[in-house]
């Protein structure tokens, strides 16, 4: 019998048609509700459900491309103390987060792939806003004695 599963069943995903014995579809799967029989209300179901999910994914692409293109545009500069050849201190990706925040953009700190920055000069941040959508944010670190 195939059935179309609500929730993650196994190494199944939910919204996945699957094949499994009558009796384990009849009185497990649907009985628990973590499955539908297949019918021609479910397959339509099944389908406004996908094309919502795909419509969804679309639109965070597209906000993240938009929010990829403002972040671009910008140039963050930091300060860090130096006494000769030696840096104090470093840039973090806290400090990235908070600077971006004084420019209306929100990204999840997690997006941020490198931990900090300790030298001197322009550096580029990679910043994942989406896992198909990644921003390069420039930061300068200019030297203070």
């Amino acid at each position: 019998m195939k059935v179309i599963l609500i929730k993650d069943f196994n190494k199944h995903k939910a919204n996945e048609i699957i094949e499994v014995a009558d009796g384990y579809a009849k009185n497990y799967l649907i009985k628990n509700g973590i499955a539908q029989p297949i019918n021609k209300q479910t397959m339509e179901n099944l389908n406004r459900i996908k094309q919502n999910i795909a419509d969804d994914l679309e639109q965070q692409i597209y906000q993240a491309t938009l929010l990829k293109q403002e972040i671009e545009k910008l140039l963050l500069t930091f300060e860090l103390k130096s006494n000769g050849n030696v840096v104090h201190g470093s840039i973090t990706n806290t400090a990235i987060i908070k600077e971006l925040h004084k420019h209306d953009i929100k990204v999840p700190k997690y997006g941020l792939k490198d931990e900090s920055y300790n030298t001197f000069g322009i550096h580029e941040v990679k910043i994942e806003l989406h896992p198909k959508v990644i921003a390069n944010l420039k930061i300068k670190i200019i030297e203070v004695k």
